[in-house]
């Protein structure tokens, strides 16, 4: 069957203030050039100031879901975000690869909400959370749970490429890191004019899915995504930010 084409797909949470989660991979995606499809893996009662309650899909329903997608379209590129722990997290990613050994996983690992809420529960080592995922883009803190440390980072890179996000990097705000292949690109910020948003580590991820779906290498998938997140980062003064459709390639 012809569809639009590239197609990307995201594998999150449904947030009804549509700041971040499915909704806002979505924005991101489509404002990219790129039909954007979703898999719902909770419903959250949440706002831009809070998240008050998840209500976790359970796995098989989300498999059911992916697999509507999964046989009918030619997805190669997958944004993973909000999943309940690391057993339902395998579960996909073993279930995509089933269906097509080639498909390329990018994964925002939510851990815990910027207003505290604990997401991910995990019972497996780092390798296991790594196999078969192409892309990693932590936040520092996030960065520091799964790595605890710039070396064993490196050395996971060989495995799996990590994009360190900067919004955390008190030393040197929106400055970002691409760990791949046991080097380090520096991504330095391109504008200080930035308040703080509500979804903005699901936009980043969003974006450098839908520029490796239209055939970006990784390096200017990562940099042009970083563009377009400091536009929606300055969009608004407010948490919820305006996606820019103005072109960043």
């Amino acid at each position: 069957m012809n569809t639009i084409q590239p197609v990307a797909l995201t594998i999150a949470g449904y947030d009804p203030c549509a700041g971040a989660g499915l909704l806002a991979d979505i924005k991101a995606m489509e404002q990219h050039g790129v039909y954007g499809m979703g898999t719902v893996t909770a419903n959250t009662l949440q706002d831009e100031d809070k998240v008050y309650q998840v209500n976790w899909h359970k796995t098989d329903v989300i498999l059911n879901q992916l697999n509507i997608l999964l046989d009918r379209y030619n997805i190669q590129w997958v944004k993973i975000g909000i999943i309940e722990d690391s057993k339902s997290f395998s579960a996909i990613k073993n279930h995509l690869f089933t269906h097509n050994p080639e498909i390329k996983i990018v994964w925002d690992p939510v851990l815990r909400s910027s207003s505290g809420f604990q997401f991910f529960e995990n019972n497996q080592e780092l390798d296991g959370l790594l196999e078969n995922v192409y892309l990693i883009t932590p936040n520092l803190p996030e960065f520091k749970t799964l790595f605890k440390d710039e070396e064993t980072a490196v050395k996971a890179s060989f495995q799996c490429n990590i994009y360190l996000k900067g919004g955390h990097n008190e030393g040197s705000p929106g400055t970002d890191f691409l760990f791949c292949q046991g080097n380090k690109m520096t991504f330095t910020a391109n504008t200080t004019s930035v308040s703080p948003k509500h979804g903005s580590g699901c936009v980043l991820s969003a974006a450098i899915t839908a520029n490796l779906a239209l055939g970006l290498d990784l390096p200017q998938s990562c940099i042009s995504a970083k563009t377009y997140t400091e536009k929606f980062l300055s969009s608004h003064s407010s948490l919820l930010g305006w996606h820019n459709k103005t072109s960043v390639l």
